[in-house]
């Protein structure tokens, strides 16, 4: 039983959820960060139907004010902060030469914008705790060249390179800043993805060496490892859980 406190954004569903679910199952106080507060309210009641170990949260990553105002409301419901978990997203797959400006900009300020606002926000809190943890959330198309992922994978990208930058400023405050970079993952973004037919699971199935996509809960727990203190000699590194397809794949 671990107690430490956590805000996760995007975390009423999909990965985010499963992170909840694992950190909770743990010990931890967890705050469910979504700019969809009913069903944000639903994951914290399914959760805990106390109330008192996982709240829900409104955010919307792109907006400073709301960022600012979530994680002011979790440090004062769990009296201060352990953790946060930058997961909030969106995917919009388009080849490059059909991406508008407008696509381009929001993806990237909601991956990129949304991970540094959530990382300033919760830094104050952090530093005080004595041993925080922040873990950022990349992506296989942060390295590999993926088809239809150009702003996608530019975004993750820069994600990488922000989680560096962060854990080396911020090791000073005894701050932790770790990334993890998913694979292909059975959520229901996914899902319905692979049923609108932009994705092709049978193919991309075949390109993992372990021949299959990863469950929501594969990931979160990478995540709530690196969140964790079994983790307090880690920093700046990115964790690929990808079924091994960034070593054997071929695209």
């Amino acid at each position: 039983m671990s107690d430490r406190r956590a805000i996760i954004t995007g975390a009423a569903r999909g990965i985010g959820r499963a992170v909840a679910e694992t950190m909770h199952a743990a010990g931890d106080r967890v705050a469910i960060a979504d700019i969809d507060i009913d069903e944000a309210q639903r994951t914290a009641a399914a959760i805990d139907p106390t109330g008192e170990r996982c709240i829900a949260v409104a955010v919307d990553v792109r907006d400073t004010n709301s960022v600012d105002a979530a994680v002011e409301t979790t440090v004062s419901a769990f009296a201060g902060l352990d953790v946060l978990v930058a997961n909030a997203g969106i995917a919009r797959p388009q080849y490059a030469a059909d991406v508008t400006d407008e696509d381009w900009t929001e993806l990237v300020d909601v991956h990129l914008g949304g991970t540094l606002r959530c990382c300033r926000a919760a830094f104050p809190a952090l530093s005080e705790c004595g041993a925080g943890a922040i873990v950022t959330i990349s992506s296989l198309s942060a390295r590999v060249g993926m088809p239809q992922r150009a702003a996608y994978g530019s975004a993750k990208a820069g994600i990488e390179g922000l989680t560096r930058v962060l854990a080396v400023e911020w090791a000073p405050q005894s701050i932790r800043v770790n990334a993890v970079a998913p694979g292909y993952v059975l959520t229901e973004l996914v899902q319905r993805t692979i049923a609108a037919g932009e994705l092709n699971q049978e193919r991309a199935s075949s390109l993992v060496p372990l021949k299959r996509f990863g469950l929501t809960e594969e990931i979160a727990e990478a995540i709530a490892f690196l969140a964790s203190q079994r983790a307090s000699y880690i920093t700046g590194q990115v964790l690929y859980v990808d079924g091994g397809a960034t070593i054997d794949c071929h695209w």
